[in-house]
């Protein structure tokens, strides 16, 4: 096998292996998509079960959350490849966002029991 062969054989597979990494990326950002997403979905079942009172406190939160999830998902979903690096800052948006609403949550639930 010539120098040239081996240089294209190593190019090919580089090319193979970024287009792995480029996969296995889109699925991470997919996977954690469907997690918060589920997430989200909890909070707004236990949201729908609470009091007219707390409801009016967690609807803003919740709001917000979506508002902010929107955003996250959308520019997760735009990029073709997403590092771990872009992925975590995304991440800590939202989770502060949920943060807010599960503690005002938990709050509203001391107050009724």
């Amino acid at each position: 096998m010539t120098t040239d062969e081996r240089v294209a054989k190593l190019e090919a597979r580089i090319d193979e292996l970024q287009e792995a990494q480029n996969t296995a990326s889109r699925e991470l950002v997919e996977t954690r998509i469907e997690q918060w997403q589920a997430r989200i979905d909890d909070l707004e079942v236990q949201l729908h079960l609470g009091t007219a009172e707390a409801r009016d406190k967690l609807s803003t939160l919740s709001e917000d959350l979506q508002a902010r999830w929107s955003k996250v998902r959308s520019q997760m979903e735009g990029a073709t490849t997403t590092t771990t690096g872009v992925a975590d800052t995304l991440k800590s948006g939202i989770e502060g966002a949920y943060n807010e609403l599960r503690n005002a949550l938990i709050e509203s639930r001391k107050k009724l029991g």
